[in-house]
């Protein structure tokens, strides 16, 4: 693999992918909005604490405990739900264009989001970004400390791409609606994915790769796909299968 301001990984499918890397400038955007939206909330919740319990009672120090904890809870849980549970992207990263995504540019899960934001409190918090600069500055992906516990990177998504839904491109509605008779029963979990990640990632991909892939998918499932014709593109087909399916449940 070879490293610039992007980054080159070879899916299982053969095909190479090149995600464009985040920089510092794009993060520390995310970060700020992210931080206005946390400090809203962590008033909001201390405001509401304060108005439901008599803390002149309690006592500073026990105030001052539930207030930290507070802070974790929120600042930690925060970033991980998102991270986890809505594609890589908290409401900053997704206005700033960015994502959280594993080694090979897969989506991350809850130990990986868990991991990377405990982390966020050394090479963020305690050291007001300096170990983050530094190790973002001297990695070849961009990582900060978290991201290389967690084995996850920041990458840019393209203007294109950023929040559409990966079942619906090139297809047209009418065609989706005359999908309803398709049996799709014999396409397995593992060929939906394959699918599915391939609409994911086809704007990443330079156009006669994205046309050989999709062709290869085509190729391979619509023999499994009984009722299955007349579809304009190998492209197409995979858009429509993954909408039914999605139908379907």
């Amino acid at each position: 693999m070879q490293y610039e301001d992007t980054v080159r990984i070879a899916t299982p499918e053969g095909v190479e992918l090149e995600l464009a890397l985040a920089g510092i400038g794009s993060r520390l955007v995310a970060r700020i909005i992210d931080h206005l939206i946390q400090g809203a909330i962590a008033i909001a919740a201390l405001v509401a604490f304060s108005a439901s319990i008599d803390t002149d009672s309690l006592g500073d120090a026990f105030v001052a405990i539930i207030g930290i904890l507070i802070f974790f809870a929120l600042f930690w849980a925060y970033d991980v739900a998102f991270e986890a549970f809505a594609g890589g992207r908290t409401p900053g990263k997704r206005a700033a264009g960015i994502r959280v995504v594993g080694s090979r540019g897969e989506p991350i899960g809850f130990p990986a989001a868990a991991v990377r934001n405990l982390l966020r409190f050394v090479d963020e918090y305690l050291t007001l970004w300096v170990v983050a600069l530094v190790s973002m500055l001297r990695s070849e992906r961009n990582q900060r400390v978290g991201d290389m516990a967690a084995g996850t990177m920041v990458v840019r998504e393209r203007s294109s791409e950023a929040g559409a839904d990966v079942s619906i491109g090139v297809a047209h509605l009418d065609d989706l609606d005359q999908a309803h008779t398709w049996d799709t029963t014999a396409i397995t979990d593992a060929e939906l994915a394959a699918a599915r990640r391939f609409l994911e990632r086809r704007y990443e991909v330079d156009p006669a790769s994205r046309l050989r892939l999709a062709a290869d998918l085509r190729d391979r499932l619509q023999p499994k796909v009984s009722g299955a014709n007349g579809v304009r593109s190998a492209e197409q087909f995979v858009e429509i299968l993954v909408a039914v399916k999605a139908r379907r449940g």
